[in-house]
């Protein structure tokens, strides 16, 4: 015969342990769930890191694209790897805006120098040109009249031929990263052409004083 306050007694016990095993199923599910959550966070969160990592390498490579056309490949050189020293504090957009500032900034060169360069150059290509124009006329005695265009037409142009040898020069003979700025220093070739008038104006006076 079975005792009624044994099997009582057993049900009850069968009953706790059943609510205990389903309050653990229940918070082992609810345990799930969270951690579902935070795993389609996580993932999210690197997707979104990933594309802020792509942006960051794309403006990376816009800097560098932008200061290799202002100061040329052979200056610049190859785009380099990631560096090892940055410091955990330092934010990669922040170092990419500085960097892209820099690239930005005004170069001061000293351009006095290139200035009295560029109308050495002009002078002397302005005198040559004039002195190969005078030894002309004096060879083609055929010319009559015309000689005179050959003679007297360098010296009138001198400044223009000395400006153009300048900008000639620093275009093709000036690095690239001076260019943008020595442009203006062609106005020395005209000054140094212009020393050809000086000269001839000083013929002039030479001629009739004596």
């Amino acid at each position: 015969m079975t005792d009624p306050q044994a099997a009582r007694r057993a049900y009850k016990e069968y009953a706790a342990e059943a609510g205990r095993r389903l309050l653990a199923a229940e918070q082992a599910r609810r345990g799930l769930e969270e951690a579902e959550e935070r795993r389609t966070a996580a993932y999210a969160s690197v997707e979104q890191e990933w594309a802020r990592l792509d942006g960051l390498e794309e403006r990376a490579a816009g800097v560098w694209r932008e200061l290799t056309t202002r100061f040329g490949p052979h200056t610049v050189g190859p785009l380099p790897e990631p560096a090892d020293d940055v410091r955990p504090d330092q934010e990669a957009a922040e170092l990419v805006g500085d960097a892209h500032r820099r690239v930005r900034e005004p170069v001061h060169y000293a351009l006095g120098g290139r200035y009295v360069q560029m109308a050495v150059l002009g002078f002397v290509v302005a005198v040559v040109v004039t002195a190969i124009g005078f030894e002309l006329a004096k060879s083609l005695h055929g010319l009559g009249q015309a000689r005179l265009a050959l003679a007297y037409g360098p010296v009138l142009a001198a400044p223009w031929l000395g400006q153009v040898t300048a900008a000639g020069w620093i275009r093709l003979r000036t690095s690239h990263e001076e260019r943008e700025y020595a442009v203006d220093t062609a106005m020395g070739g005209l000054i140094g052409g212009g020393g050809v008038w000086v000269l001839a104006l000083i013929f002039i006076v030479v001629h009739f004083v004596t």
